[in-house]
C-alpha cells in the first residue's frame, strides 16, 4: 500500500508542473509501475504461494 500511495502522490503532484516535465515524469512513472507489476493486494494474495505449496516433496 505504501508503494501505491507513493505513485498516487507523484501523480497528484503532476498537476502543478509544466507540460514538458509532466510528459517526462509520466513516462518514468509508467516504467516504474511496469517494473513493480501489480500493487493490488488482492493480486498479491492470489498469486502468493504458502510454504507448503512451494515446497512439496516429490516422494510423498
Amino acid at each position: 500500500m505504501t508503494i501505491e500511495r507513493f505513485f498516487a502522490d507523484a501523480e497528484e503532484r503532476l498537476r502543478g508542473v509544466d507540460e514538458e516535465r509532466r510528459q517526462r515524469v509520466v513516462e518514468r512513472l509508467t516504467l516504474a509501475r511496469a517494473m513493480m507489476e501489480s500493487v493490488d493486494p488482492l493480486d498479491f494474495i492470489e498469486n502468493w504461494l504458502a510454504p507448503d505449496e512451494r515446497y512439496r516433496s516429490k516422494f510423498s
